[in-house]
C-alpha cells in the first residue's frame, strides 16, 4: 500500500497570498495612474461639452442667418430686430445677446449660454461670434476695436471722473488679430482712429478715420468744418462752417471759432418747441468762472417782436429792460432751459465803420461811454453781437458788407443768412455815447444812433451748454437739429 504524504494548506496559502507591501505597492501603482488618467479623462469630457456646446451656438447661429435669408426674400430687405425672425433651431437650449445686426445681414453674437451656463470661445477673446455670408472683414475688425475702445474710455471716465489724455492707459478687450491704430482723445472722451492696421495690415476705408464715443454736438459739427486753409467762401460752400482764427484781445486769449456764413448754410435747428432757430457758430467761451470751452450759439429765427434795448436812456446792457425781460420773462420750454449755458458776454464798444474783425476786437475791448459801462455780462439769453452778423459775409460773400458795413444796404445784404429784411434788429452791442446800441437795419446796412429807447425787432441768442448733443437731424431746412443732454 502506497501512502501519498499531504501538502500542509497553511503553507500553500502563504505563498499564494499578498504581503503587505505589495499590496501598498499596488495601491501606490493604481493612485499614480489615477493622478494621469483622471485628468485626461475629465478634460475629454469637458473638451466634448465644449465641442458640443459650441455646435450649438453654431447651430443657433446659422439658424438666425438662414432665417435672415428667409426674410430677404419675402420682404426684399433686412431687419435689425431678430423678434421678425422665425428662427428654425431645436437643439439645446441656447441664449445669446444679439450684438448687433448689419446692414449685410451679418450677425454678432456675444454672451452665449447653452442650457444656462455661459460659454466662452477660446478663439474669439471677446466673446463675440459671426454669423452670416461674409466672414469678418479687417475694416469690422477696427470697428469692434473702437467699440471696445470706447467701453475702456467709458469705464475710465467712471472710476477717475475724466478721460485720459492718452488711450495706452485703457485697458482693452483682445481680439483674436491684431489691431493697432493711431488714436487721438478729444476733451469730450470722443475717439478719433487713424492709420488703423489689421495683423500689420493697412485698413483702408473712406478718409481712413474712425470715430467713437458719445460725441458733443460741437465734436459733430466741427468734423463737417472748413479748415483754416479755406480762404474763399466758394471755395468750402458745403453748406458747413468755416474756421476763423483771433488774436487775443483785452478781455480775450487768442482764440478759433468756427461760423456758419452765406446765405444756404445748414444751420437750422428745432428749439424751445417749435420754433425754428440757427446756428452761428461755435464758440470757445467762458462760463464766467474761468472756464473755457466749446459752445454752439443760437439765434432766433424770427423776431419775438419790438421792444426798446432799455426803457431809459441808458446803454447799459447789464441792468437794460431788455436783458431783464430776456432772463426772467420771455417764454421758453423747460427743456429749452435745460440746455441753455451761462456765457460771458462782451460789451466793449467804439465808433469806427470798419471791417468785422475790427467790431470782433472792439467787442472785446474795455472802451465804453466814459468808462462808466460794463465790459462784459454773464448770463443765459442775450442777443447776438455785431460781428455775428458782418461775419457771414466774410471770405469773398460780400466784400463791401464786411470790409465797409454802414455801405451794405447798397452792396447784397441778403448773401447773409443773418439778413432780416422786414425789420431792424437790434445787437448786444453798445456804442461809446450815452443812449445809443448798434442796429442792423432792414436794408442791411448797420448804424449804432438809434437811442436805446426806441422799439426795434428782438432775436434772442443763447449758448448751449458743452455737453449738448445732437438727438436728430442735419441742420438742413427740412431736417432741422435737434439737441439733448
Amino acid at each position: 500500500m502506497i501512502i501519498l504524504e499531504g501538502r500542509n494548506s497553511g503553507d500553500d496559502m502563504k505563498k499564494n497570498a499578498f504581503t503587505l507591501i505589495e499590496l501598498i505597492a499596488v495601491l501606490v501603482i493604481m493612485a499614480v495612474v489615477a493622478l494621469v488618467v483622471a485628468p485626461l479623462i475629465l478634460d475629454t469630457i469637458r473638451k466634448a461639452k465644449y465641442s458640443v456646446n459650441m455646435r450649438s451656438i453654431d447651430g443657433y447661429g446659422r439658424a438666425i442667418d438662414l432665417a435672415m435669408a428667409d426674410y430677404l426674400q419675402v420682404n426684399f430687405k433686412y431687419t435689425d430686430n431678430i423678434e421678425d425672425l422665425d428662427i428654425d433651431y431645436h437643439g439645446n437650449k441656447v441664449e445669446c445677446d444679439i450684438t448687433r445686426i448689419n446692414p449685410d445681414h451679418t450677425i454678432y453674437l456675444s454672451g452665449c449660454k447653452v442650457n444656462g451656463k455661459y460659454v466662452k470661445s477660446d478663439k474669439n477673446k471677446d466673446g463675440y461670434y459671426h454669423y452670416g455670408r461674409l466672414k469678418m472683414t479687417n475694416i469690422e475688425y477696427v470697428d469692434t476695436y473702437g467699440k471696445n475702445l470706447e467701453k475702456a474710455l467709458k469705464k475710465y471716465h467712471d472710476e477717475h471722473g475724466e478721460y485720459p489724455s492718452d488711450y495706452t492707459q485703457l485697458v482693452i478687450e483682445e481680439l483674436d488679430k491684431e489691431v493697432s491704430c493711431d488714436a487721438i482723445i478729444q476733451y469730450d472722451g470722443t475717439v478719433y482712429l487713424e492709420n488703423c492696421k489689421v495683423n500689420n495690415e493697412t485698413v483702408l476705408d473712406g478718409d481712413n478715420s474712425y470715430t467713437y464715443g458719445d460725441m458733443y454736438a460741437t465734436t459733430e459739427l466741427l468734423k463737417k468744418t472748413n479748415g483754416i486753409e479755406i480762404t474763399n467762401y466758394t471755395d468750402g460752400d458745403t453748406g458747413e462752417m468755416y474756421t476763423f482764427e483771433h488774436d487775443a484781445t483785452v478781455q480775450t486769449p487768442a482764440l478759433t471759432d468756427y461760423r456758419y456764413i452765406g446765405n444756404g448754410p445748414n444751420n437750422y435747428v428745432k428749439f424751445n418747441g417749435d420754433e425754428t432757430w440757427r446756428v452761428i457758430g461755435v464758440f470757445d467761451t467762458e462760463d464766467g468762472k474761468g472756464k473755457w470751452s466749446y459752445r454752439i450759439k443760437l439765434v432766433r429765427g424770427e423776431s419775438i417782436g419790438d421792444m426798446a434795448w432799455n426803457s431809459s436812456n441808458v446803454n447799459e446792457w447789464v441792468e437794460s429792460s431788455l436783458q431783464l425781460y430776456l432772463n426772467n420773462e420771455y417764454s421758453i420750454t423747460e427743456l429749452s432751459k435745460l440746455l441753455i449755458d451761462n456765457t460771458k458776454y462782451y460789451l466793449g464798444a467804439d465808433s469806427e465803420y470798419l471791417d468785422g474783425e475790427y467790431f470782433y476786437n472792439f467787442e472785446r475791448g474795455i472802451e465804453t461811454y466814459q468808462n462808466v459801462r460794463s465790459t462784459n455780462w454773464v448770463g443765459k439769453i442775450g442777443l447776438m453781437y455785431l460781428s455775428d452778423y458782418l461775419y457771414t459775409f466774410s471770405l469773398g460773400v460780400d466784400d463791401t458788407c464786411y470790409n465797409t458795413p454802414y455801405s451794405c444796404g447798397s452792396s447784397h445784404p441778403n448773401l447773409s443768412w443773418l439778413f432780416r429784411g422786414g425789420y431792424h434788429q437790434w445787437t448786444i452791442t453798445p456804442y461809446p455815447g450815452s443812449d445809443d446800441a448798434y442796429v442792423v437795419v432792414n436794408t442791411g446796412r448797420i448804424q449804432y444812433f438809434d437811442r436805446v429807447t426806441n422799439i426795434i425787432g428782438i432775436l434772442p441768442s443763447v449758448y448751449l451748454k458743452p455737453n449738448v448733443k445732437i438727438k436728430s437731424g442735419d441742420g438742413t431746412i427740412d431736417n432741422p437739429y435737434e439737441f439733448e443732454l
